[in-house]
């Protein structure tokens, strides 16, 4: 079968869930398995997903809701905007969650209150409204610790478990941020004690309330200066490139997908210009899938069509590099000339005629803030995405 950019299977974009999930497995099975040990009533932490743009983390939270969902376990999902609109969207999905299982007559009130203070919700046997006007004198962080706390003795009076899934969590307000986490913390804590029928023992369950945050790498920073503990707290799910055998089966996977096959040194040539980054998998392999027509992709179509990319991926990279301040861009342009066998704090201060105390702040930045560097834990540093010292050192 011919191919044509109409079966095109690549899709660049962020946030998107693509057609072909690749990769992940290890962070998958985890939280799978948080859900299953909720299930039978054991503690488990949050989890706190992070990486940069283009790595995977919507994907990853979505993939999992899906499968949750189909599952039948009980899921409500907010993307976090600028300020704490985020809370107020909880609670509308809780709202109905709640009408959608036909549970309004079992609603604690302090599950209804909660919901008519925070968000002025009501349930009731007609579905939600939302007629009224929240309270603004309202201790919002004890009212969201009473709306979780009542939704998830819900699932466990139903046998099921709640997950909250927050994505583009460095977007919380910082007001926000203290109460959303509090309250997390306070319903994860409590337990609900039972005695067993034959031994007499005190047995202690935890609610089963799952938490998954998503955000950029400088999100436990902000947690910390908002003076939240939530980040020391969560277990970290960081999220780095794909492994090679990973890129390699999602690549062949997608193109199959397309009604099509590859090369196995086209499949190595692709991978390679990737850089094992998921969006440039994308890019990249949509401008190779479009290089011709035949039933199987060739090295001469990769070579193309990475060629007919690279305008794309170069955008992106000045896009990033718009957002950084000029001494932060001074800063990525030394250390892309620096070899990465002596890419350390020294060895770029000394490449840009400084100190490493006077650039603490910066490299900082560019680590916890922006994403661009990643501390290798020997002592050195190297960029986080695939390709940007070499766009770096051309200019």
């Amino acid at each position: 079968m011919a191919r044509t950019p109409r079966d095109n299977p690549f899709t660049p974009g962020f946030g998107n869930l693509p057609r072909v999930f690749a990769g992940r497995k290890p962070e998958f099975a985890d939280l799978e398995l948080m859900v299953d040990r909720l299930a039978t009533g054991t503690y488990e932490q949050a989890r706190m997903v992070t990486a940069d743009r283009g790595f995977g983390k919507t994907s990853l939270l979505r993939e999992f809701e899906q499968e949750q969902r189909e599952l039948g376990r009980w899921v409500v999902r907010a993307a976090a905007t600028r300020g704490d609109a985020v809370i107020g969207r909880l609670c509308r999905q809780l709202a109905d969650l709640v009408a959608r299982e036909d549970l309004a007559a079992s609603m604690s009130h302090g599950l209804r209150e909660a919901l008519r203070r925070l968000a002025g919700i009501e349930v009731g046997p007609g579905g939600v409204s939302i007629d009224l006007a929240p309270d603004d004198d309202v201790d919002r962080g004890g009212e969201l610790a009473r709306l979780l706390e009542g939704a998830a003795r819900l699932a466990r009076d139903d046998g099921n478990v709640l997950l909250v899934l927050v994505d583009e969590a460095q977007n919380i307000g910082v007001d926000a941020i203290g109460e959303f986490f509090y309250a997390v913390q306070e319903v994860q804590g409590m337990v609900v004690e039972s005695r067993d029928d034959r031994s007499g023992a005190l047995r202690r369950d935890s609610l089963p309330l799952g938490v998954v945050v998503a955000g950029l790498p400088g999100l436990v920073d902000r947690l910390r200066r908002a003076g939240s503990t939530f980040g020391e707290r969560s277990r970290p799910v960081r999220l780095g490139p794909l492994s090679p055998g990973d890129l390699r089966e999602g690549l062949r996977a997608l193109v199959r997908d397309g009604g099509a096959d590859i090369d196995a040194d086209a499949l190595d040539l692709l991978a390679d210009a990737s850089g094992g980054y998921p969006y440039f998998l994308h890019v990249y392999g949509q401008q190779v899938y479009n290089a011709g027509s035949g039933e199987v992709i060739t090295v001469d179509e990769v070579r193309r069509g990475v060629t007919a990319a690279q305008p794309l991926v170069d955008d992106f990279y000045e896009q990033r590099l718009r957002e950084l301040g000029d001494r932060q861009r001074e800063y990525l342009r030394a250390a892309a000339t620096v070899p990465p066998t002596q890419r350390t704090t020294p060895g770029i201060a000394a490449a840009m005629g400084t100190t490493s105390s006077a650039l603490g702040s910066t490299q900082q930045a560019l680590v916890d803030r922006h994403g661009l560097l990643r501390a290798t834990g020997d002592g050195h540093l190297e960029f986080a995405l695939p390709g940007l010292d070499r766009h770096l050192a051309d200019r």
